[in-house]
């Protein structure tokens, strides 16, 4: 019997580390499931599942992985790459702006946590939280 390919889910999977981080999974053999605000184009492999969604909205996030359970009844691994940085001096930045990077960057990965539990346990995955200098 053949083993069953790992599946992940990557937010933020359209540019820079999330578009690599796909390209690497994919060649390794694992199926991908992609989500960005963004389109990720042609070139995303051809067995996997690209949702463009909008993280900071929870009902997209439900969406997301309604979608995800439809395309596996695994997740071997979440990986939460999306985010938002708005660089701007406190008293510059508004009230919305302060809660769509929160909802961006720390309730998307709650959402995720929670909405993707029954997919990550079913195959004992886990769960990698990207994070840059900005962070800091």
């Amino acid at each position: 019997m053949a083993e069953e390919r790992r599946v992940m889910l990557i937010t933020g999977a359209a540019g820079g580390i999330g578009r690599a981080t796909v390209q690497v999974f994919a060649q390794t053999g694992w199926r991908v499931i992609g989500v960005d605000r963004a389109s990720y184009g042609e070139s995303f492999p051809p067995d996997g599942f690209f949702i463009q969604a909008d993280i900071s909205q929870n009902d997209q996030v439900h969406s997301i992985y309604e979608q995800a359970r439809r395309f596996t009844d695994r997740l071997d691994a979440v990986i939460n790459n999306a985010a938002l940085q708005i660089a701007k001096p406190l008293l510059e930045t508004t009230i919305e702006e302060w809660d769509l990077v929160m909802a961006s960057n720390l309730r998307s990965v709650f959402l995720g946590a929670k909405l993707g539990h029954p997919l990550l346990r079913s195959a004992g995955g886990a769960i990698v939280n990207v994070s840059s200098v900005h962070a800091v």
